[in-house]
């Protein structure tokens, strides 16, 4: 487990607990754009994607903060093992959530511009690859800390979940006609929905690295 309260110097203490408490704030706004499409499946407008926009603005903009910080501890502080693992996996790890963030973005503002109402199938399965996405993100964001191998095992089990619905999804729009519009959009959410619970996957990957200087290996950690 990860600590910011055991070394020599207070400063790189307070450095590195800073460093991740802007990766939470990073978590913490993927996670209410995730709450967002739940909204945007009942009542897709404009309104809701502009929520969507200001909330990935201040994820740009924390990813931009946590750079700065990592060149700052790695030119102040001399860090070494766990530590220094963890704060060049933050580059990473804050790359990883902004491209999350700007998939969820995405699917917001694809469901913004449908013209008419979800077929009741394809409603079903966005409602369960969200439902899953949302319990993937803290799962996920939990390893950076305190690496579990049954939170990867949970997540993995999410992340099964949301690519079963992309698969089902896609089999409907094959046999079922929409407007050419709205299957386009349709097939974008539901790729961004399964693209995102990759990253959510990745970033437990990193967490494993961090934690035990090893890449994660999916049969060494059944």
């Amino acid at each position: 487990m990860i600590r910011f309260d055991n070394h020599a110097f207070k400063g790189l203490d307070e450095a590195l607990e800073q460093l991740y408490t802007m990766l939470t704030r990073m978590g913490d706004g993927t996670q209410q754009l995730i709450a967002l499409l739940a909204t945007a499946l009942d009542s897709a407008n404009e309104q809701t994607f502009n929520a969507a926009k200001a909330i990935d603005k201040t994820i740009n903009d924390t990813e931009l903060e946590i750079d700065s910080a990592v060149a700052t501890i790695i030119n102040k502080f001399t860090v070494a093992g766990e530590d220094l693992r963890f704060v060049l996996a933050a580059v990473k790890l804050s790359s990883t959530l902004e491209r999350a963030a700007d998939k969820v973005k995405n699917c917001t503002k694809r469901l913004s511009r449908m013209e008419q109402p979800i077929d009741p199938a394809l409603r079903g399965e966005l409602t369960t690859a969200i439902a899953a996405l949302a319990a993937m993100m803290p799962l996920s964001l939990g390893q950076i800390l305190d690496y579990k191998p049954e939170a990867t095992q949970a997540l993995l089990a999410q992340g099964a979940q949301v690519q079963q619905a992309y698969r089902r999804m896609l089999l409907h729009l094959h046999t079922h006609q929409s407007t050419a519009d709205d299957e386009t959009h349709l097939m974008l959410v539901a790729k961004n929905l399964e693209q995102t619970a990759d990253m959510a996957v990745e970033i437990m990957k990193i967490s494993h690295m961090i934690h035990f200087a090893t890449k994660y290996e999916k049969r060494a950690n059944q």
